[in-house]
Order: C-alpha cells, then structure tokens, then sequence
C-alpha cells in the first residue's frame, strides 16, 4: 500500500495572494505620502516603497514555485518525492532520519527535515551538509492537505524510527490537554501520542533483539562497523 502526502498548494497561493495585495496597498500608500510633504511619514516613503517592491516580488517568485508539484509517495520500500519537477526515489536504507522540527522559538510554525545517508542526494531541493550527510527542508506540517498527526503517522508506518517527532506531538498534546481542561472536558492521553510512542518502543525492541541476534553469532560472521 502507498501513502501519498500532498501539499495543501491552493491554501499557499492564497496566502501568496494575500502578501501580494498587502505589498501593493503599501506602495501606494508610500507613493502617496512621497507626494504630499506635509505627511509625517514623507521622509520615509521611498523606504516604504523599496519595502513594499520586495514584498510583492518575493509573494510573486513564491507563487510561480507554486506551479511545481510537491508530492510524497510513502511505501514499505522507501519514498519517492516529486519536488519541483524533479523526482527522487529513496529506499528507506538511504533515509538516515525524518525530523519534525521547529522553526524559530515556537512549535507553532515547524518543518520535516531529512537527513540522508552519505552520498545520497535529493532533487529539487538545495541541501545543507552535516558529517558528510545531505539535510534538506521539505514542507511545514501545517501546509500538507491531511492534519500534521497524520502526515507523521503516514511517514511512521513504514519508516519507523527513522521518523523524530516527539516533541513535537507532547506540544501538540499538552495543548489539547489544557484546552479539554478549560472545557471542562475529560483530560485522557492523547491517542496520537501514544501511538507514536507505541510504534518507538516496537522499533526500539526489534533492535535490541536483532543486536542480541547478533551477538550469538559466530565471531567470523560478526562483522563490526
């Protein structure tokens, strides 16, 4: 069975819309307030304009990429990824991690990052290098068309512990406890939590019984790393 993970485009065209108008009403705004001396912003008003020209240009070039696919095809083999015309094909031995991370100070905006094995490369995207490894960004959670619960259950059943987002579901959890609590409501587990977890601790317990798998082996046939 395939899992395939799709980016919410029409959500992010809108948005791109949004800064675009808000660029324009600034430029005209500046303009206006450039022509008329007595305004108190006048001596600021080609800064607002240079600002302004920036805003609608960067909206523009974000809307444009919008025009290629991104989609995530998730299997029991690995993934494939459609980024910007390009697709890649990863078996999962060449996926190192998949992690959920923050950007900036909050869990309210965050990232999925994937760190490959060395000499692996992913198209479509510009990498950043660690111990000789490719990291690359991929989406936001919130910008997939399925709830960020769902994207990193879709990544989990088949990559296991490959997939780093704790933290991420205990901040997601902790809110919705506090928020039943206000209600009123019945404070429980967060069953998306706990399956998380419950999927870590079945990983974690096949390595353990394939390392002690390997330790009964023969020490001719134990080859160390």
């Amino acid at each position: 069975m395939t899992v395939q993970l799709h980016r919410n485009t029409a959500k992010l065209r809108k948005i791109c819309l949004a800064w675009g108008l808000f660029g324009a009403l600034v430029w005209l705004a500046a303009r206006w307030a450039g022509a008329n001396p007595d305004h108190f912003h006048h001596s600021k008003a080609p800064f607002y304009e240079v600002v302004s020209v920036a805003i609608v240009a960067v909206s523009l070039l974000t809307w444009l990429m919008l025009l290629w696919p991104f989609l995530i095809k998730v299997d029991v083999n690995g993934l494939t990824l459609r980024l910007r015309g390009i697709t890649t094909r990863l078996s999962w031995e060449s996926v190192e991690s998949l992690t959920v991370t923050k950007v900036g100070e909050s869990w309210d905006a965050t990232n999925i990052k994937i760190c490959l094995a060395p000499g692996v490369k992913l198209g479509g995207r510009v990498a950043t290098k660690r111990d000789g490894r490719r990291i690359y960004s991929l989406l936001a959670l919130d910008d997939f068309t399925i709830a960020p619960e769902e994207v990193i259950a879709a990544l989990q059943r088949y990559g296991g512990g490959r997939v780093d987002a704790q933290e991420y579901l205990q901040h997601r959890a902790a809110k919705r406890v506090v928020a039943r609590y206000m209600r009123g409501d019945e404070v429980r587990a967060d069953p998306h939590l706990a399956e998380y977890m419950a999927v870590q601790r079945s990983t974690d317990a096949e390595k353990r019984e394939k390392l002690s798998s390997g330790d009964d082996q023969e020490p001719d046939s134990f080859t160390p790393r």
